[in-house]
């Protein structure tokens, strides 16, 4: 790969893994229309691709099921071109995948199955499909109690064209908002069996055969090329890596032993009724949770302006968390603590910045939701065999790098189960109207936004609060962002389009970057 900054480690990624080539086709994919209906085609002509199969196992000498992803939609497929992804980069003159072997290719690790590569004309692409870890196309059970089996760590086919399609088409609809897709596509790899010994790993960049391509040959094995702007998620990097940062916070009061919250101020923004008490503490009552006051109605505007519910020379602390132990994010760790503190000092209190950036992510999750249900689109939400689905949560968000193309911080991604309501087929979705669908959605994320740590969701990453203090700040600011999100999604469902937007000014756009960064830094260790 090409040279990486240290802005591109927190936003893309920093644990590398190497790459190998694969035998196979590389596809690019090209659409010049948005008409989803040209690119329908019957089930039939998927059979071989999609459906379940029965064969004899190589491992033991039962027959054994397998399941693959089924999508309660008609079908997509794309027409292949005579462009070759080749002109993206010559990386991608064969397709690739991830590997144990020793290689001079590199890229970044994205959860289990997908990885991130920079071109060398320093574009970021995501291949979505390359390996399971290090493992090749995995034939794993579907769960410890379900037998049946399924491959992991590739796309297929019917994913393969429909998050591409997908992907295009909800750029589309964004773009006139300023809203960017995390993912703009770019083609495909279709990985194949040769029959001869293709291990070449005295070479730079090894050739390799996976084991497991001989079962269920039929199935052909795909990785989704798409250049991509970010791999860092708004849940499990950003928000786990800013309610890090509460611990960090001190004040200078006269008083070194005095906490920064004021809890006092901060409970009386609640209702009685939202209010319980800590059970860190018996005698001090804490806001019950966001997620609880939103299942059970009991949420509430909250008017924070002017509250001062943190001390209003509170800053944080100069020192360097122990869990930072590289010479170069220490630097980069104190250039953006010095960054911030030297703006609250003439500036504004730090309790405004929190709000700030919480009620701007409430603000552009409820948009970019609220948009997609206008435009019928579901993110993918329901059931098959391989389990429940629903791709409408936080981590499908990723924060980009600063960009004066779009004033978004977050940009959607992960359209290979979504769907529109003209391509929805209820009849293998339990007869699931598509208005239930969109309120399950809603539903969701509403309750990995506002902090339900339970929820069956793509969120995973939580931690726990030091103390009754932080555990209120933590639900103050869910509150302010869920109520955005609620605020802008109702707006946005109905007119379809985004009404009123709260920009930054450029100094608080500069602080507040910095303010993402230590979250970033934080929470480096977490594989997007």
């Amino acid at each position: 790969m090409d040279t990486i900054s240290d802005d591109e480690f927190l936003y893309f990624g920093s644990i590398l893994v190497n790459l190998a080539y694969h035998s196979g086709s590389v596809y690019r994919s090209h659409f010049d229309s948005v008409d989803e209906l040209r690119f329908h085609t019957s089930k039939d002509d998927f059979t071989m691709h999609s459906i379940s199969s029965k064969t004899l196992s190589s491992m033991d000498s039962n027959h054994h099921e397998l399941v693959l992803p089924c999508m309660p939609t008609t079908f997509i497929k794309i027409p292949t071109t005579t462009d070759n992804i080749q002109s993206i980069d010559y990386d991608f003159c064969r397709p690739l995948i991830k590997t144990k072997l020793s290689s001079c290719l590199k890229a970044i690790v994205s959860g289990a199955r997908s990885a991130l590569i920079k071109s060398n004309s320093s574009k970021w692409y995501r291949l979505k499909g390359c390996g399971d870890n290090t493992d090749g196309f995995s034939i794993k059970s579907i769960s410890n109690t379900n037998t049946k089996l399924t491959i992991r760590g590739c796309a297929f086919l019917h994913t393969t064209y429909r998050e591409l399609f997908m992907t295009y088409y909800i750029a589309h609809l964004l773009a006139p908002h300023h809203i960017e897709c995390a993912n703009i596509p770019s083609g495909w790899f279709e990985y194949k069996l040769e029959h001869e010994n293709s291990d070449n790993s005295s070479s730079d960049i090894p050739i390799i055969q996976d084991k497991n391509l001989n079962q269920w040959s039929n199935i052909i094995r795909c990785c989704i090329v798409m250049e991509t702007l970010g791999n860092k998620r708004l849940s499990d990097h950003v928000l786990y890596g800013l309610e890090q940062l509460f611990s960090l916070i001190i004040c200078n009061n006269n008083n070194n032993k005095s906490h920064p919250v004021n809890q006092s101020n901060l409970i009386s923004l609640f209702s009685s009724e939202r209010l319980t008490k800590s059970e860190q503490n018996t005698e001090q009552f804490i806001p019950l949770s966001t997620w609880f006051a939103s299942l059970t109605n009991i949420l509430q505007p909250i008017d924070y302006q002017n509250s001062e519910w943190l001390h209003r020379s509170s800053y944080f602390s100069d020192e360097i968390p122990l869990d930072i132990d590289e010479n170069r994010w220490k630097i980069l760790w104190k250039t953006n603590i010095e960054i911030i503190n030297n703006y609250l000092q003439t500036q504004e209190p730090l309790s405004n910045l929190l709000c700030l950036l919480y009620k701007r992510f409430g603000f552009e999750c409820g948009s970019i939701l609220g948009l997609m249900h206008y435009h019928r689109i579901s993110w993918g939400t329901y059931t098959d065999e391989l389990g429940v689905h629903c791709n409408a949560h936080p981590n499908n968000l990723v924060i980009k790098l600063f960009s004066s193309t779009s004033p978004f911080l977050l940009a959607p991604l992960d359209f290979d189960m979504s769907f529109t309501e003209m391509s929805y087929l209820p009849n293998e979705n339990k007869n699931q109207s598509f208005d239930e669908i969109i309120k399950l959605e809603l539903s969701a994320f509403q309750l990995t936004l506002s902090g339900d740590s339970q929820a069956s969701s793509g969120v995973t990453a939580w931690i726990e609060m030091p103390d009754a203090q932080w555990t209120s700040v933590r639900w103050l600011l869910r509150d302010i962002m869920l109520n955005e999100f609620n605020r802008i999604y109702n707006e946005t469902i109905q007119s379809g389009s985004i009404t009123s937007f709260d920009s930054f000014s450029n100094e608080q756009n500069y602080v507040l970057q910095s303010l993402i960064r230590l979250a970033l830094i934080k929470t480096m260790k977490e594989i997007g």
